[in-house]
């Protein structure tokens, strides 16, 4: 017998380095069997002639689930010996290019055969104990790439599941791949997903462990607008904690048939919590034909929270293309502001200085994105750099800025009046406009109208270190309003800036401080609604 901590064992002794590069992290069993459970793979039924395959099986979790369940199946069927094994050996298919993974997704597998007495009578696991001569039962786990065969027009797979590694072109040559150079593919994960959409037969099954960067990534639009139209998708999990690398998951369960114009997918927002998710995962309800609507196909569940609210109705006059709503009383914040990422340095880069040297006059002081910047704070920096190591252009630092954290989930916006330079960490918003307007979009980048606008379409759908991108930035709604709604905004704003750099542990200040704020926000939601509902403001 193996001890069943040995097949984790493997992955647990690789340097955190080398698991990262080669993608090597392995699908809880718990997670496997709730998502066999979601692809109908179930004992109860005949699965004597369902073909299952992992084309990146590392050490064998998937498929030791699937094991397991035929077993049970050929049980409860009263299938012979002879017959079970010969069913293990067709139907269940296995693939990685590391040798000492195949190996343990074997031992796996044979571990499974020698708990159960009925399906063999010894360790050798033969074929036919009425053989003179026994021949070993030979599984179809092969030391191969999966994404390297041929193959072609092949349609033959019932059950695809995959934890793929979630392998990046910058860090991984995947110029191999015929498929990676036809297509401009740019990671590993995208060509199991293709892989999928092309060898699983129709009305077969599709269940998929992926980083949770294919919800929305631009150069996934493609495999997600295949995903949305060839299949029915019927889960899709994100979760949170189950690797221990730097990436969220999402699990996607998906059967290919074209979907019902009025299918939902049944979607959770989870938090990994020891060896299952958090009980109190709540199931809610998506439209296929919804996502599939998605300029980029993106897969934004959280629009089912927001159905008929403020924020969909702002994120939907965006994407209208009939004249009413070219005449909507919105522009977009790039048409009022450059937005720029500031020196392309690292928090902790060698020309950084904690503290100002003697020759101060050839030295400017740094503002670095999550430590030195929050919501509506005049910025205090804590670093500085030599002035011929800057390497923008000064003038965009010395003017008046905006300054937004990048590597964030939602908006934090403060205005920075002292010439601070900035990392690559922040984008640095400078006005084309009069100074004051500054004061108008710091109100709207710190409003929770906008904030929550950010994370609902944009990046509540990366776990971790989710960032905000530049483009969505310069695409964000600004309502044209007449000068008195403008200047009582910027009133307000300028009071907030002040209420938020004092030093104060006065209980009736911090009260006063957040009556400030909801009126700030009441007086934003009416600006938004009020853009939404009436023809263009003429100034």
């Amino acid at each position: 017998m193996v001890p069943e901590d040995i097949f984790s064992w493997y992955e647990a002794s690789l340097p955190p380095k080398e698991r990262k590069v080669r993608g090597h992290f392995s699908t809880p069993p718990s997670l496997v069997e709730r998502i066999l459970d979601a692809c109908g793979y179930c004992p109860e039924d005949d699965l004597s002639q369902i073909r299952v395959l992992d084309p990146a099986c590392g050490s064998g979790n998937f498929l030791a689930g699937v094991a397991r369940r035929l077993v049970a199946s050929g049980k409860r069927l009263g299938l012979s010996r002879a017959e079970l094994l010969s069913a293990v050996q067709r139907n269940i298919w296995g693939f990685d290019p590391d040798p000492v993974a195949c190996f343990l997704a074997e031992m796996q597998l044979r571990t499974v055969l020698m708990d159960e007495p009925s399906a063999c009578e010894n360790t050798e696991l033969t074929m036919s104990s009425a053989d003179t001569e026994k021949s070993p039962l030979s599984l179809h786990i092969h030391q191969a790439d999966g994404l390297a065969f041929s193959w072609g027009e092949y349609e033959g797979i019932d059950l695809f599941l995959a934890n793929p590694p979630y392998l990046a072109a910058k860090n991984s040559d995947l110029s191999c791949y015929s498929l990676a150079q036809r297509s401009g593919q740019a990671d590993s994960y995208l060509l199991f997903l293709d892989l999928a959409l092309r060898v699983v037969r129709p009305g077969g099954w599709i269940g998929l462990v992926l980083p949770d960067p294919v919800l929305a990534r631009t150069n996934a639009a493609q495999e997600r607008q295949r995903l949305l139209k060839e299949t029915t998708v019927h889960a899709l999990w994100h979760l949170s904690g189950v690797f221990s690398a730097y990436v969220g998951a999402v699990v996607i369960v998906a059967q290919k048939t074209g979907p019902s114009s009025l299918h939902q997918i049944s979607w959770s927002r989870e938090k990994w919590v020891g060896l299952a998710p958090a009980p109190t995962a709540p199931v809610r309800f998506i439209s296929q034909s919804v996502l599939l609507q998605q300029t980029g196909a993106e897969l934004r569940y959280l629009l089912s929270e927001v159905r008929g609210t403020l924020l969909e109705k702002l994120y939907a006059s965006q994407y209208e293309a009939s004249e009413a709503a070219k005449r909507r009383n919105f522009v977009e914040l790039g048409a009022l502001v450059s937005v720029r990422r500031g020196e392309e340095l690292g928090k902790t880069h060698p020309l950084l200085r904690k503290a100002i040297p003697a020759d101060g006059q050839n030295w400017h002081p740094v503002l670095r994105g999550g430590v030195d910047v929050r919501p509506y704070e005049i910025p205090v920096a804590h670093c500085w750099i030599a002035r011929d190591k800057i390497v923008k252009p000064l003038e965009r630092y010395l003017a008046p800025k905006l300054l937004i954290v990048k590597s964030t989930g939602c908006l934090q916006a403060t205005l920075d009046l002292q010439g601070h330079i900035v990392l690559q960490t922040l984008y640095l918003l400078n006005l084309r406009g009069v100074e004051d307007d500054l004061y108008f979009l710091l109100a709207l980048l710190n409003s929770r109208l906008l904030r929550e606008f950010v994370s609902v379409f944009y990046t509540a759908y990366k776990w971790v270190q989710p960032q905000i991108e530049q483009h969505v930035l310069a695409h964000l709604p600004v309502p044209v309003i007449g000068l008195p709604e403008r200047s009582q905004i910027i009133r307000q704003a300028k009071l907030l800036l002040h209420a938020c750099s004092e030093q104060s542990s006065v209980v009736e200040f911090e009260e006063q401080y957040k009556e400030m704020y909801e009126e700030q926000e009441r007086a934003i939601c009416a600006l938004y609604t009020k853009a939404l509902s009436t023809d263009p403001v003429r100034d």
